[in-house]
C-alpha cells in the first residue's frame, strides 16, 4: 500500500509541468521572492498555466496554482488539509505571540468568535469620523506644501504615514502622530517590519521551521542576539519594540477599565476604537472563549502589521454607495493585492479537482491531482485575478469600467469562493482576512 502510494504521488507531482532547476541548494526560491519577481510570477502562466511544479529549497518539489476551482478547496471546502506552513506559523508565533495568523484549530476559531463582532459592518461606521479627521489632516499638510505652488511630494511616504495613524486610532485608541511629524519608536518599528521580515522570505518558508522542530523559543532568541547578523538582530529589536509598545498601551487601557468609575472607565466604554471594543467583548465573555493578556496583545501587533500592508463628509452608507469609488477600488484590488500569493502545506494526502485539465506526458487528460501529505503549495492570488480566461482579455488592464457594468459570464462561471468581489485578494474560508472591511473603508476614505 505504502509502494502503491509513493508511486501516485510521484505520479501526480511528475505530470506537472515545470522549469528548469536553476540551483538545487535555492530552487526556484530566489526567482519567486525576488522584490522584482513579478515577471517571473506572469511567466509561470503564460507558460504553463494555471498549474506549474516549481522546486523549493534542495530540490524540494512544489506547487504553484491558480485553478479556482482548486483554490476554493484548497481554502474552503478542504482547508483542514491544506493549512499553514509550519514556517509561516512559527515565524508570526516568535514576532506576535499566539495571534490570528499563527494559530491554527480550535485555538484559531475561539480567537475569531471574539473577534469577528469587532469587524462588521455596524462597528465599521463608528470609524467614519476618525478617518475623515485624520484624511482632513493630510489634505491640509499636503495643501501647506503646495502653497506657493507646484512641490514634488513623496506620497507613497504620506500614504504610509496616513494609514498607519489610522489603524493607531480606529484600531487601538492611539494616537502615532505621524502626521503631526512626531518620531514615535512605535510606529517606526511598524513600517520598518514589513520589509524587516520580507528579507528573510527564503530562510522564512525553508529553514526556521526546522530550526524550531530542533531548538527551544528562548534558545533561539539568545542565539539570534549573539549572531553578528545585523539583519537579524534588526528584525529581533523591530520584534521587541512591538512588543513592548504594545503592552504599555495594553496595561494603560487595562488600568482604566480595574478603576471601574467616572470618566476612566467612560473612556474605554466610549471608545470605538477596535482594541477597546475587543477588551469590552473579552470582559463579558465566557471564561472558555476569554482570550488571555498575552492573545490580545498579539492581534494588536498582528492587526497593524496587517494593515501596515494596504496602504464635505460622508456617512459609511454614502461612502460606499458611490458607484465609481467603489469601482476604483474593486479593481485595484483585484489588480494589486497586498499579498501576491500564500503557502499551504498538505496535512495528508488529498484529491484536488481542477477547472481546466491539463495534460501528462503522454497526452491523457487529468481532472484532478493527487497531492501527497506535506506537499507545499503556492496559492498564486496575483495570477487567479488576472487570469483572462476569467476576465477577459484585458484581464491585466486597470479599468475601473468593468466594474460598472455586468462582468463577463466566465467571472460567475469561476465560482471563486473569495470573500471579496469575485476574487481572492483577501482569500475565502476559515483563514479569510477578518479585516478586510477595515482596509475597504481605509482605502475609499
Amino acid at each position: 500500500m505504502l509502494t502503491l502510494i509513493l508511486k501516485l504521488a510521484t505520479y501526480a507531482l511528475g505530470v506537472v509541468a515545470t522549469t528548469i532547476l536553476p540551483s538545487f541548494v535555492w530552487g526556484h526560491w530566489r526567482d519567486m521572492f525576488s522584490p522584482f519577481a513579478y515577471p517571473f510570477h506572469e511567466g509561470l502562466y503564460q507558460t504553463y498555466g494555471r498549474v506549474a511544479r516549481v522546486y523549493g529549497l534542495f530540490g524540494n518539489i512544489q506547487l504553484v496554482i491558480s485553478d479556482p476551482k482548486a483554490c476554493s478547496n484548497i481554502f474552503v471546502k478542504d482547508q483542514a488539509i491544506f493549512e499553514e506552513t509550519r514556517g509561516f506559523l512559527d515565524v508570526n508565533m516568535q514576532a506576535f505571540g499566539p495571534a490570528l495568523i499563527s494559530t491554527q484549530g480550535a485555538h484559531h476559531r475561539q480567537q475569531r468568535k471574539l473577534l469577528n463582532p469587532v469587524f462588521n459592518i455596524v462597528h465599521m461606521r463608528y470609524m467614519i469620523p476618525i478617518f475623515h479627521r485624520v484624511t482632513r489632516q493630510l489634505r491640509g499638510i499636503l495643501d501647506s506644501i503646495a502653497k506657493d505652488g507646484p512641490q514634488e511630494v513623496d506620497i507613497s511616504d504620506w500614504m504610509g504615514n496616513l494609514a498607519l495613524e489610522l489603524i493607531g486610532l480606529a484600531g487601538l485608541g492611539y494616537n502615532f502622530g505621524t502626521l503631526d511629524g512626531r518620531i514615535d519608536e512605535f510606529s517606526e518599528a511598524f513600517k520598518a517590519y514589513l520589509p524587516a521580515i520580507s528579507s528573510f522570505a527564503v530562510y522564512r518558508y525553508g529553514v526556521f521551521p526546522y530550526i524550531y522542530k530542533i531548538f527551544p523559543s528562548w534558545l533561539l532568541k539568545s542565539a539570534g542576539r549573539s549572531l553578528p547578523w545585523k539583519r537579524l538582530n534588526r528584525l529581533m529589536d523591530l520584534v521587541e519594540i512591538m512588543h513592548t509598545s504594545a503592552r504599555r498601551i495594553y496595561e494603560t487601557k487595562k488600568e482604566l477599565l480595574k478603576q471601574g468609575d467616572g470618566a476612566t472607565v467612560e473612556q474605554i466604554e466610549r471608545g470605538k476604537d477596535i482594541l477597546s471594543v475587543l477588551m469590552q467583548a473579552n470582559t463579558r465573555a465566557s471564561e472558555e472563549d476569554r482570550l488571555s493578556e498575552e492573545e490580545v496583545l498579539a492581534q494588536m501587533t498582528d492587526e497593524i502589521t496587517e494593515a501596515c500592508k494596504d496602504n464635505g463628509e460622508l456617512s459609511h452608507d454614502e461612502l460606499v454607495s458611490l458607484p465609481y469609488l467603489d469601482a476604483v477600488c474593486r479593481e485595484t484590488l483585484r489588480l494589486y493585492a497586498p499579498a501576491p500569493g500564500v503557502f499551504r502545506t498538505t496535512r495528508g494526502n488529498a484529491l484536488l479537482p481542477l477547472s481546466t485539465p491539463i495534460h501528462d506526458r503522454d497526452g491523457r487528460e487529468i481532472r484532478e491531482l493527487f497531492i501527497p501529505d506535506n506537499t507545499d503549495i503556492y496559492v498564486h492570488i496575483y495570477n487567479l485575478n488576472r487570469d483572462p480566461l476569467i476576465w477577459g482579455p484585458d484581464a491585466t488592464e486597470w479599468k475601473p469600467e468593468r466594474w460598472l457594468s455586468p462582468l463577463p459570464e466566465s467571472v460567475a462561471e469561476a465560482k471563486i469562493q473569495g470573500i471579496y468581489s469575485n476574487t481572492m485578494t483577501f482569500i475565502g474560508g476559515p483563514r479569510s482576512c477578518i479585516g478586510f472591511k477595515f482596509s475597504q473603508l481605509e482605502m475609499s476614505e
